[in-house]
């Protein structure tokens, strides 16, 4: 694949005019409602929670890793927002950065940034407000999933140069660190592929190595989503939503193809088959290439085969663990179906890869 860096930021996107008219009639419609709702800072008390004299209604929608809520409420004028204190402390500041300086090169597929804390605020009382997009459904149907790959392949060919903020690691391990880890405990993964009825010879695994070690190799970095799961993907009313850019970091493509083809979630089950993978696939190098980017197919096959290999085993792994972890906060009914998800992954992957020659 060549340099993604050489393409013009103007030239990333197939109609800039529309793209912008869109993101100024967002702007228009948000600074009408904020009309009513000035200085929302003031629906924040300074400890960073919601104030409730100032708002009338609320509802949790989801509950983060340090136990803050994403809320959804309602001020007096009647409209409503989401409020997203910090979740995930280590992200801290990522998704303020995402919004001052990515967002603006992109079309208007994520939520509009209302207002922020502070930047002066301690960690644990920084927030963010976005606007509200309604209940969102997060049932990805092939419109939705090849709509949103054709929006990743134009994010991968923005220039990175200036973005050497972002972090080269997302919220799970690299990929080479998966490898070490799956050879480090060659014994359990060998049983585990006994359980699918799978093998792996010594011939396959140095095969794998050698794949993998290639594509982190020949792939350039690339700005990824980080988290591009069914879950953080939704269309309203017509619109591509893409949620939750806290995980933004630099890879190399295949993380966010992964993410977004077969990355299971124990709260957005899905069904990847053969046929949809490859359909999905020839939408991002036809992008791709749309967009000036030239790829060898064959090639990007076969390192994606390796990836999602070693990464579907890599989730198992985890999956086992949370499936005998008495305080998972998971139902394990949920997990059993996440496995089997991924192990339909795994298994898809590997016949695919075995059909496909060096």
């Amino acid at each position: 694949m060549k340099s993604m860096e050489n393409i013009e930021d103007a030239e990333n996107f197939e109609d800039m005019r529309k793209m912008d008219d869109t993101r100024d009639m967002q702007k228009m419609n948000h600074m009408e409602n904020l009309a009513n709702d000035m200085f929302p800072e003031r629906w924040v008390t300074p400890e960073g929670i919601l104030d409730e004299q100032q708002v009338i209604a609320r509802q949790i929608l989801y509950r983060g890793l340090n136990g803050r809520h994403v809320e959804r409420f309602t001020v007096q004028s009647g409209q409503s927002y989401i409020f997203k204190p910090l979740t995930n402390p280590a992200q801290y500041g990522r998704e303020r950065w995402m919004y001052e300086h990515v967002m603006p090169h992109l079309p208007p597929v994520y939520p509009q940034l209302i207002a922020t804390s502070d930047q002066a605020e301690a960690p644990e009382q920084s927030w963010m407000i976005y606007e509200d997009m309604g209940q969102l459904e997060h049932h990805l149907c092939e419109s939705t999933m090849l709509n949103a790959t054709a929006h990743m392949a134009a994010w991968h060919v923005l220039p990175v140069a200036t973005w050497q903020e972002l972090p080269r690691v997302g919220h799970k391990p690299p990929i080479r660190d998966m490898l070490d880890e799956l050879q480090q405990h060659q014994s359990a993964t060998d049983e585990l592929l006994r359980q699918l009825h799978l093998t792996l010879s010594a011939a396959d695994r140095d095969r794998l190595t050698m794949l993998i070690l290639t594509a982190e190799d020949e792939l350039p970095l690339v700005l990824c989503h980080g988290d591009l799961h069914p879950g953080n993907l939704a269309e309203v009313e017509g619109r591509l939503v893409i949620l939750d850019w806290e995980h933004a970091h630099l890879n190399t493509p295949l993380w966010d193809v992964y993410h977004l083809l077969d990355l299971s979630h124990p709260l957005f089950p899905r069904t990847m088959t053969p046929g949809l993978r490859a359909r999905v696939m020839k939408v991002y190098l036809d992008k791709l290439e749309s967009l000036g980017v030239q790829v060898e197919r064959d090639s990007f096959a076969k390192w994606y085969d390796a990836y999602a290999i070693i990464f579907s085993l890599w989730m198992i792994r985890l999956i086992d663990g949370d499936l005998r972890n008495p305080d998972c906060v998971w139902p394990q009914e949920q997990l059993r179906n996440q496995w089997h998800e991924t192990a339909a992954t795994l298994e898809q992957c590997m016949e695919h890869l075995n059909g496909i020659r060096d």
